[in-house]
This record gives C-alpha cells, structure tokens and sequence, in this order.
C-alpha cells in the first residue's frame, strides 16, 4: 500500500484501524458481499463498497507474506490484494 506522507515507505496501520482503498466504478460490477481483501495471508474484512471507496478492517496482527507473493527480501511486508 502507498504511503500518502512518503511514497517510498511503506504503510503502517494501528490496530482497529480502517484501510481506505480509493479509484473508479468499484462498484459497477460487484457487490460489497463478493469483494475479497487480502493482506498477504490475512483476510481484510470489507465493511463498506461505494463508487469510490472500498473500506476494510484488516487483521489485529501483521499476517505472514503469504503463499502467493514470492519471498526474495527476509523482512518484506504482505500484499494488500482486492478480488472477487
């Protein structure tokens, strides 16, 4: 995920924090109940789907990389995915 403050770090969130996803026609072809969010293993629990906006609720502890994303530094941070 992008950091707004320095683009060149990445994004750290406290626990109990909202992850806010913007773009374009997020919810043209899928319902909030059909989304996926991701952080490398965990699951982001989606709480709202507009137009704009995808809000989710990610996990209270960091999860693992996952298997999905290849694991060329020791310390990398998980992906942040969105899918159906």
């Amino acid at each position: 995920m992008l950091n707004r403050n320095d683009p060149d770090k990445p994004y750290h969130h406290k626990p109990g924090s909202i992850i806010s996803v913007e773009g374009e026609n997020l919810d043209l072809a899928i319902y909030k109940h059909e989304v996926q969010a991701r952080i490398g293993d965990g699951v982001c629990s989606v709480k709202t789907l507009t137009h704009n906006h995808l809000y989710c609720e990610p996990p209270a502890k960091q999860p693992s990389v996952g298997t999905s994303q290849k694991k060329e530094v020791m310390d990398s941070l998980p992906e942040f995915t969105v899918s159906k």
